[in-house]
């Protein structure tokens, strides 16, 4: 059963879930993606409620092995990094 969220542009529920499998992930994307609240903006409210529902309910999205770093090898010495130089803030306040 198709449910309409926008009436205005005939955007359902099945078309915000795609869009939030696509990476959609604030009614601001829904926006850009499929137009909702352009019009008189009545949707909103049903929109971002069924938005979060399907961002909770969303799976997880699988890991890529070949985008993780190499494993690290526990006989190799630790690496010591030098901290970082302070910064000089780029304003001031007047007392």
């Amino acid at each position: 059963m198709v449910m309409y969220l926008c009436i205005c542009k005939s955007v359902s529920d099945q078309q915000i879930r795609h869009a939030v499998e696509q990476g959609a992930r604030t009614v601001g994307d829904l926006n850009v993606q499929l137009g909702i609240g352009r019009d008189c903006g009545r949707c909103l409210d049903s929109i971002n409620e069924w938005l979060d529902l399907c961002l909770t309910t969303q799976p997880p999205v699988p890991i890529n092995s070949a985008s993780l770093p190499p494993p690290v090898n526990a006989s190799s010495p630790p690496v010591s990094v030098a901290p970082a130089p302070a910064q000089a803030a780029w304003f001031t306040l007047d007392p």
